[in-house]
């Protein structure tokens, strides 16, 4: 029994969240595709945790955009400037990632630079799970749509 409490243990450190986005902006022109990971915050992994102890039935819902470029911290509650939230259009798991995915169109956050992203759980307010900071501003006008699609892998990488 103790060689197994040793795998198991071995295995749960192996189950470390962390996030990956990729930002797609696209114009009349074409589109450009920008991608970094991201953290997760402290409160996103104990939601984490709360899920799977069935303490919380409270899911990542929403994707914020915001204008702040101080760096992402495990410690982040709330994006530092948030301009724009959007639903979650769709989500998925795939063996040990799950993917969300939302849309801000021509016609949101405009005349913004766009520096910072936040999932969130809630339409305003609530949890924010992951945050990061884009290594390239977008500047956001009536001529630019953003596809956000953010990827959290439970396993090692």
């Amino acid at each position: 029994m103790a060689q197994t409490h040793t795998l198991m243990d071995s295995m749960l450190d192996k189950i470390r969240p962390h996030g990956r986005v990729t930002v797609e902006v696209t114009t009349d022109e074409g589109t450009t595709v920008y991608e970094q990971n991201n953290v997760v915050t402290n409160n996103g992994v104990a939601r984490i945790a709360a899920v799977w102890a069935q303490d919380s039935t409270t899911f990542p819902s929403h994707i914020g955009i915001g204008t702040d470029d101080t760096a992402a911290a495990t410690t982040d509650t709330a994006l530092g400037t948030e301009v724009d939230r959007n639903a979650i259009i769709t989500d998925f798991a795939s063996g040990a990632v799950a993917t969300f995915k939302a849309f801000f169109s021509k016609a949101e956050a405009n005349g913004n630079t766009i520096a910072e992203l936040g999932m969130f759980d809630a339409a305003s307010g609530g949890t924010m799970l992951c945050r990061t900071v884009l290594a390239t501003a977008i500047v956001k006008d009536a001529t630019k749509s953003i596809n956000v699609t953010w990827t959290i892998t439970f396993a090692d990488a």
